[in-house]
């Protein structure tokens, strides 16, 4: 064999084997696709801020007793661990769990030993559960942070200072950011692909957005704040009734009162069958569950409190001034104090 043959033959060797290396790390530089209809978080949670997901086996949750900063445990409240120094909210998790997204929020640490990018670091962030590695996807503030499929919907502040709704696919078909309407979105509901808001700047109507087609259709001609659509219909608190709380079956037009409180938050179970309120009417302010099988209504805190988040058969939540979280759980009927011991 002679030289110009060898130089040949080793060129195509150097140029297969640095090809192969090269789709190789595209290979494993691409994210794992999620179901189109697959949403990171429920609604519940993500109208009170997202500070708890889970998967099967685990909940993640920002830690009220260490500023807010990102930690798991598993199902039974136990093996608890931090996973990093982040003070985070809109917790989102992919279906393989693999990442979690999240809002970063570290400008409410004020902790001797932090880094300034730790401290003025804000913006949607994306952690990998196995090497703990954390991407910035997004470098400001933001408001609600949803994971739709292979989409990122949050809200970004526009030039006039309101949110407006952006769009992110987090895999790598497409990297930018696309603006989907200058309109006030809260993108924190996701049920079946399709996203259900209300229209706050024009007429509180229930709307629906198509993400795969990007038609939005009017879905009920009612005025609605905070939607949570479920298998059996939409949940809804309606501002001309006080922000009562009403249920919308697919299969009617008329929506059944829940209870006729002034409500500011609310929650689901996790398995759809006991709703969580927080009682606003001025006088005896009050957290309560409400059975929806037997329509049973029961307190279990006087006062004022928010963040109302469920996992498993937890509800999760703080006082007014967030300086405790609480946990009910729910089949024990048990309430307590939660505040797992900060990580060093």
């Amino acid at each position: 064999m002679n030289q110009k043959v060898k130089t040949v033959l080793i060129f195509i060797i150097v140029l297969s084997v640095f090809t192969s290396l090269v789709l190789l790390g595209k290979i494993n530089s691409r994210l794992p696709e999620n179901p189109s209809d697959y949403a990171g978080n429920t609604a519940g949670n993500l109208y009170n801020r997202g500070l708890f997901a889970q998967d099967d086996t685990y909940i993640y949750f920002a830690n009220l007793s260490d500023r807010f900063r990102l930690y798991r445990m598993d199902s039974s409240l136990e093996r608890v661990e931090r996973i990093n120094t982040d003070s985070v909210e809109y917790i989102n998790l992919d279906a393989s769990s693999t990442f979690l997204y999240y809002s970063r929020i570290n400008y409410r640490q004020n902790t001797l030993g932090s880094t300034v990018f730790d401290i003025l670091g804000t913006g949607i962030y994306r952690c990998s559960l196995k090497s703990r590695n954390i991407t910035r996807l997004y470098p400001n503030s933001c408001g609600t942070v949803l994971l739709a499929g292979n989409r990122l919907f949050y809200q970004a502040h526009g030039e006039d200072g309101s949110f407006d709704l952006y769009e992110r696919f987090v895999n790598t078909k497409k990297t930018e950011d696309t603006l989907i309407t200058a309109e006030y979105i809260n993108p924190a509901c996701y049920h079946d692909g399709l996203l259900y808001y209300s229209g706050v700047t024009k007429d509180h109507c229930l709307y629906t957005y198509q993400p795969e087609t990007g038609r939005t259709s009017l879905f009920a001609e009612l005025d609605c704040y905070q939607p949570i659509a479920t298998d059996t219909g939409v949940y809804f608190l309606s501002q001309p009734h006080n922000y009562a709380l009403f249920h919308l079956p697919y299969t009617s037009d008329t929506a059944t009162l829940i209870t006729e409180n002034r409500l500011s938050s609310y929650n689901l179970s996790a398995d759809g069958r006991t709703l969580f309120y927080q009682v606003d009417n001025g006088k005896n302010n009050r957290i309560c569950r409400y059975d929806i099988a037997s329509k049973e209504e029961t307190t279990l805190l006087e006062g004022d409190y928010k963040n109302l988040n469920t996992v498993f058969g937890y509800l999760f939540f703080t006082d007014f001034l967030e300086h405790t979280c609480y946990c009910y759980d729910i089949n024990a009927d048990i309430l307590f104090v939660f505040a797992p011991e900060a990580a060093d």
